[in-house]
């Protein structure tokens, strides 16, 4: 755990884990809609300029790490789903 996670409260890092699972978990899925692999998402968000590592998209995947700004937006635009939806699970149409 970073550092500057340590401090948090127990509470606030609960739901960070479980928002960064609940995102993972629909990109996880919509990827697999989509017919794409992890190497062709990768690829798509560096077409936006958003330059990510296999181990840093794994770990989004797999609910370890939630993404950032960019990350957010590049996988928004790759996936071809609303902010709402990636973020909230709400209403999947852009």
């Amino acid at each position: 755990m970073p550092k500057r996670m340590q401090d948090l409260p127990e509470e606030y890092q609960s739901i960070q884990r479980a928002l960064a699972r609940a995102i993972g978990a629909r990109v996880r899925l919509r990827r697999g809609e989509l017919a794409l692999t992890q190497e062709h998402m990768r690829a798509r968000m560096e077409l936006a300029q958003v330059f990510i590592s296999r181990a840093q998209y794994s770990r989004i995947e797999n609910g370890e790490a939630l993404p950032n700004v960019p990350e957010i937006i590049a996988l928004r635009a790759v996936l071809g789903v609303t902010l709402d939806w990636l973020l909230l699970g709400e209403r999947m149409e852009p």
